[in-house]
């Protein structure tokens, strides 16, 4: 039963993508920018599994739009406003700096 519960808390929601950046992302980078590239007119929602109170809306007409996301696990559930529609987004790796 307490795999159970884990799983449903990290899953992503309805309707959601998940999408796993674990393997790609180097172990000092603590977040990550995602760029929108087109079409500039689209809207994605972008979360951490488990985390759904944690959505950030992108772009929503803006020619360009970043969203800044802290890197937990690597791991993000994404939903875009049209389904059916293809667009495209860049994800931004660059370590923090510490002073």
């Amino acid at each position: 039963m307490e795999k159970l519960l884990l799983v449903a808390a990290l899953a992503c929601q309805p309707g959601d993508r998940l999408i796993d950046l674990d393997s790609k992302i180097p172990r000092s980078v603590r977040s990550m920018d995602f760029v929108s590239l087109e079409p500039f007119y689209t809207r994605f929602y972008i979360c951490q599994p488990g985390f759904p109170d944690s959505i950030q809306q992108c772009c929503s007409g803006k020619p360009t739009a970043v969203l800044r996301m802290p890197v937990v696990d690597g791991r993000y559930c994404v939903r875009q406003s049209q389904p059916q529609m293809k667009w495209t987004v860049r994800a931004l790796l660059k370590p923090d700096i510490e002073m």
